[in-house]
Formats: structure tokens, C-alpha cells, sequence
């Protein structure tokens, strides 16, 4: 059984479900929690989906590098992409509170993955955004 898995996905909205799929299979072996294995397929389709529509000013093909690892009993899960600098951990917590109709578009997703992790990091390096998840798989 290997410790981690490298999944190179290209951005369009097709690679994603395949994506999400292999890296389900591989951290299946781990046994996790419902919560943990939950986390990974979500984690992909709002940043991958959030890297097409928002990271790149061009229309050509970009690869965007999805990384897992377990050790101690923690999943570490990196997402690097070569879009746009952006720090998901500097925009503020939504506005839950009034009806959904009149809240503005976006920052849901980022919200969720900041409940359902254990930690996330930000860190942009040599033109690369970096965000790395981490959840302790019991």
C-alpha cells in the first residue's frame, strides 16, 4: 500500500469526477472515517472547479497537481495550481443568516472545507498557489 498519490488534472470540468474517483479509491484502503473520505471528492470538485473558472486569463491547458498522503494517522491533502495568487484562508466567513436568495454568489465552498478539515495552510511560491487540508482519517 502506497503513502501517497499524485493525480495531475488537467482544467477542465471533465478530469474532475475521474480525479475524484482515483483519489476515493486510493485513501479507501485506509479505512477513514465517513467525515475524512467525505472531504477528499469535495475538496477536489470546489478547488479544482474554483482553479477553471477563476485561476487562469487564458483558455489554454493547465494542469493542476493533487497530492494525498497519509501518515499518523492523518490525511494531508495538497492542491497546487500555476493560476491566479489566491489566498482562500484570507476571505471572510459568509453571512449565513439572512435567506439565501439575497446572500451574494460564492465563498460557500471555501466555508465548508474550512469546517470539515482539521487545518489548512496557504502558501504561494515561485508562482504556484499551494493549499494543503489536513484531516485525521478516525
Amino acid at each position: 500500500m502506497g503513502e501517497s498519490l499524485t493525480i495531475e488534472v488537467k482544467n477542465t470540468h471533465g478530469a474532475i469526477a475521474p480525479a475524484a474517483a482515483k483519489a476515493e479509491a486510493w485513501l479507501e484502503a485506509y479505512d477513514p472515517s465517513p467525515k475524512a473520505m467525505y472531504l477528499v471528492p469535495l475538496a477536489i470538485e470546489e478547488l479544482v472547479t474554483n482553479c477553471i473558472h477563476y485561476g487562469y486569463e487564458d483558455k489554454g491547458e493547465h494542469t493542476i497537481v493533487i497530492t494525498l498522503s497519509v501518515a499518523d494517522q492523518t490525511l494531508t491533502m495538497t492542491l497546487e495550481d500555476d493560476g491566479h495568487e489566491f489566498d482562500p484562508l484570507a476571505q471572510g466567513t459568509p453571512d449565513l443568516t439572512g435567506p439565501a436568495e439575497d446572500r451574494p454568489i460564492g465563498g460557500l465552498g471555501i466555508h465548508l472545507l474550512r469546517s470539515l478539515a482539521d487545518g489548512m495552510a496557504y502558501e504561494r511560491r515561485n508562482g504556484t498557489n499551494r493549499l494543503t487540508l489536513t484531516k485525521r482519517l478516525h
